[in-house]
């Protein structure tokens, strides 16, 4: 993950230690199909550990503006403590994100969707 296109911004957490941040896959290596999908670096977000649990249980996601979407399955005090009451984005995504973060939206996440924040 340290390639300068992966997303650096510590957006879904500004309080987070960088050396806390976790290289999170968006596409599950699992699900991957080639070993060059698992080692795209458009295949990862640097998250708190927090967020970064929440993101592959499927309990939030990014929409293609890169604002962070909720599931409606998460309650209002996990919102809180998760730090997704607030509105979150993450900037500098580009389109082969936006690619694998649709796979995730499809896939991955979990019901209906409200904005963080809201």
């Amino acid at each position: 993950m340290g390639s300068p296109s992966c997303t650096r911004r510590r957006d879904l957490e500004p309080r987070a230690d960088p050396q806390d941040l976790r290289a999170s896959h968006i596409k599950p290596w699992a699900d991957c199909d080639t070993d060059a999908e698992r080692l795209d670096v458009f295949n990862g977000l640097l998250l708190a550990p927090q967020l970064d649990a929440a993101f592959d249980r499927g309990f939030v996601t990014i929409d293609d503006a890169g604002r962070v979407i909720v599931s409606g399955l998460l309650d209002p005090a996990s919102r809180q403590v998760l730090g997704l009451d607030r509105p979150l984005w993450v900037q500098r995504l580009v389109d082969p994100h936006r690619a694998f973060l649709a796979w995730h939206r499809e896939r991955v996440f979990r019901g209906r969707t409200t904005v963080s924040g809201e």
